[in-house]
């Protein structure tokens, strides 16, 4: 067991702490468990404190404030309101999941507690992030990556205000250890609901206030150590790999556009070179926390009246072309979020040799891969030169195994060959799968986008946790129905196997560093981009054989007989999706 599993563990297995042994800028609440994600941040500030280096540019890395409730006052909580029996209900399926959330909120704080929010929030005036922090997160085996409710608080208001404010939040995600994602997740992964507890950890939002009373960061981002999709042959899994967004990081955790690079080949992009494709896969909406409103909210890049994009973003002028701004805008021209300078130039700080340092460091002292949260606040002043600051937000091993045994694709007559495709991620095979959920590109319309996604959902659960083949059009789970089918985690937790299909309509991102990702990695789920115009194949006259279960304008659910096998081969870059042979592979 490495020594970040060590780490603050009993002899019970628990992992507690008391306040005399974290860093002096957390603070608990309980005497209770931490939960993984508080628990990694302060591994890490606990090397540092006790002399350790991570990077050559340490005077630039810093760590939010903390609070975090621990899992004592999640205990009482549901013991004072008798959640405990609303849960059985919920799993007995006697009250929906929906009810269960709204008792779970609406169930009074323990007082306690309160009180010593209400201490806390005297003294804190910034805006708050509340995370979840559950004991299951972050373990060796799963990461819940994307599965349980993150907060973003303004903090405005009179006591009273922000008090109730962030009791309502801690409380909705206390409701998320139980709601659909959470109960796909253990379900997928057999994690008995009964072991879950969740801690919260409470911290100060990174960020600036900005024209227009918004508040975030100039770039949100993350990164893992070890990438099992490397996109060039240029690259290794150990190189890495970050996806960055201007704003608020939520953006470069979901399925969005995003600057995705390697830091051992910054200039590398996934999508290549040219200008034209480099501004479509660029970001547009950036998330920013309203202060007026008093949560987050989405807004065009082209909207923000921010002069520090310059340092992030390159311009697009009136007749399409691509070049690095020097002071301000040029007439007829928009910003585009590559940051080119940022990452290749270090002229704003050394951004690249941080990451690429951090990276060796955090996995040398976790004895593991690790996935990273961070955010780079650019200082305001009319000077413009101080060194922005990173702010690492979460660090966390990956779980999952990087090294699979090479898969060779075998040779089947084209009768018998579903999918062909040239430019796979990832590695392995699945065999015998005997349910596909399609939608079809060709009669796709956005305008049913979500009411696909619902219908979606509806098979996953009746097929309850029976492996299957998800394929469709554009990037599954985007936000977006434009860019393709909106289902949740889960509503797709049985897809073993995911085929996002490029037509001349839809043009996915590759799923680099989503929860998605995380997914994939952690679960063992295939990852086939399916691109019409590279000469990737897929016979529809074969799936035309096939039991049609449901039939739907564009949706459509297979069942095959003889199963599928898909055979996904990472270093030939080759996938393949065939009828079972019982002496096939």
């Amino acid at each position: 067991m490495s020594s970040y599993f060590q780490f603050g563990r009993s002899s019970t297995g628990e992992y507690s702490f008391s306040q005399d042994s974290v860093p002096g800028n957390v603070r608990l609440i309980g005497d209770g468990q931490i939960g993984g994600k508080a628990r990694g941040l302060i591994f890490v500030m606990d090397y540092l404190a006790k002399g350790g280096t991570l990077t050559r540019h340490d005077d630039l890395l810093c760590f939010p404030d903390s609070l975090i409730v621990t899992t004592e006052v999640f205990d009482e909580f549901m013991a004072d309101n008798d959640l405990q029996e609303e849960v059985l209900a919920g799993c007995r399926r006697e009250i929906g999941l929906d009810e269960l959330w709204e008792r779970i909120v609406a169930a009074a704080f323990p007082s306690p507690a309160r009180e010593a929010l209400s201490g806390f929030l005297e003294k804190e005036l910034r805006p708050l992030v509340v995370r979840s922090s559950s004991v299951m997160e972050d373990d060796q085996e799963h990461s819940f990556a994307g599965i349980y409710l993150s907060e973003f608080l303004s903090n405005t208001g009179s006591l009273t205000e922000r008090l109730d404010t962030l009791i309502a939040a801690v409380k909705r995600v206390y409701a998320s250890t139980f709601g659909r994602n959470a109960r796909a997740y253990r379900k997928r992964h057999d994690l008995p609901w009964q072991q879950e507890k969740m801690a919260i950890l409470i911290q100060n939002m990174i960020g600036s206030h900005y024209p227009n009373d918004l508040f975030y960061p100039l770039i949100g981002g993350v990164g893992f150590s070890l990438n099992f999709y490397p996109w060039s042959n240029r690259l290794k899994p150990e190189d890495g790999v970050v996806r960055l967004v201007v704003g608020v990081g939520t953006r470069a955790v979901g399925r969005e556009y995003a600057r995705v690079f390697s830091p051992k080949v910054p200039g590398l992009r996934p999508e290549g070179s040219d200008g034209r494709t480099v501004i479509r896969y660029s970001q547009e909406t950036v998330d920013v926390l309203d202060m007026r409103e008093r949560r987050l909210v989405y807004t065009r890049l082209s909207e923000l009246d921010n002069p520090l994009l310059r340092k992030v973003c390159s311009v697009v002028d009136s007749e399409g072309a691509l070049s690095e701004p020097f002071s301000i805008l040029p007439p007829g021209g928009r910003y585009v979020a590559s940051f080119n300078r940022f990452i290749e130039g270090n002229t704003s700080m050394p951004f690249t040799p941080l990451v690429c340092d951090l990276f060796a460091s955090l996995q040398d002292l976790f004895e593991l891969p690790v996935d990273i949260e961070f955010a780079v606040d650019f200082p305001l002043s009319k000077k413009g030169n101080e060194t922005p600051l990173f702010y690492l937000l979460q660090a966390r091993p990956l779980g999952g195994r990087p090294e699979h045994r090479r898969v060779r694709l075998p040779s089947l007559p084209l009768e018998e060959t579903l999918l062909v495709c040239h430019q796979v991620l990832g590695n392995g095979r699945r065999k015998r799968i005997r349910h596909l959920i399609f939608v079809d590109p060709v009669t796709y319309r956005a305008e049913d986008a979500y009411a696909i996604a619902r219908r979606v959902g509806e098979i996953d659960q009746q097929l309850e946790g029976e492996e299957y083949i998800l394929m469709g059009p554009g990037r599954w789970g985007t936000s977006n129905p434009e860019l393709g089918v909106p289902v949740q985690y889960g509503e797709v937790a049985g897809a073993s196997v995911i085929v996002e299909m490029a037509t001349e309509s839809f043009s996915p991102e590759l799923s680099y560093g989503t929860h998605f990702y995380a997914d994939m990695v952690t679960g063992g789920v295939l990852y086939l981009p399916f691109r019409e115009e590279q000469g990737d194949f897929l016979n529809r006259a074969l799936l035309e054989q096939q039991e049609v279960l449901c039939d739907g304008e564009c949706l459509r659910h297979f069942r095959i007989d003889a199963g599928l096998d898909v055979y996904v081969d990472g270093k030939g870059k080759e996938g393949l999706i065939a009828l079972h042979k019982r002496t096939s592979g």
